[in-house]
């Protein structure tokens, strides 16, 4: 199974509203605000397919960077995260096309709700990575393109790898932005 894509659909995430709070920058809110989010948020479930895609490679640790998938990643930050695991998952995930689309409604119509459904899509999407790799409960802290110094333009070969356009609905342009925009490419590390 090494290597081999496979696709996993979240129908319920557990989000913290402190967390969407933080996320808005919204220290306190009054009623009218809160009543807002959680219009927001009535509207969002519905809008949002959780889904993952992802597979397991073995893993070799250099001293400059990681080899898996049949690539060299370059980058002494993720060999240091990954130092003593055996095996890395790679993944892709998502709150779909749905959520991009109720986004860019209100970006036009209410900046403020706007302004919510952005803090509570970036919850959705940590809480489904959260969910995701609470499946592997030793495995490393996920570490994502872009971080420390791994360059974001690994995002080419996480999508050469994972297809994710084909198994969940997610592209990457040639500015490395992916759509739809609430979703995380990352890797965790197994066998530490």
């Amino acid at each position: 199974m090494s290597g081999t894509v496979l696709t996993k659909t979240y129908p319920s995430l557990s989000v913290d509203e402190q967390e969407v709070w933080r996320y808005a920058a919204c220290r306190e809110a009054d009623e009218i605000t809160q009543a807002l989010l959680h219009t927001c948020m009535a509207q969002a479930a519905s809008a949002i397919v959780s889904r993952v895609c992802y597979a397991r490679y073995p893993l070799t640790v250099t001293e400059d960077g990681c080899v898996f998938g049949g690539v060299k990643w370059r980058s002494t930050a993720l060999a240091t995260r990954l130092a003593d695991c055996r095996e890395a998952v790679l993944f892709a995930a998502t709150l779909g096309a749905g959520f991009d689309r109720l986004l860019h409604k209100y970006s036009r119509l209410s900046p403020a709700r706007a302004l919510l459904l952005q803090a509570y899509g970036t919850a959705c999407a940590e809480a489904l990575c959260d969910a995701f790799c609470a499946e592997y409960p030793t495995a490393t802290a996920r570490f994502s393109p872009g971080y420390g110094d791994w360059d974001l333009a690994a995002q080419r070969e996480v999508f050469r790898l994972l297809q994710p356009s084909r198994h969940i609905g997610v592209s990457l342009n040639d500015s490395l932005l992916m759509t739809p925009v609430k979703t995380v490419t990352a890797v965790i590390g197994l066998g530490g």
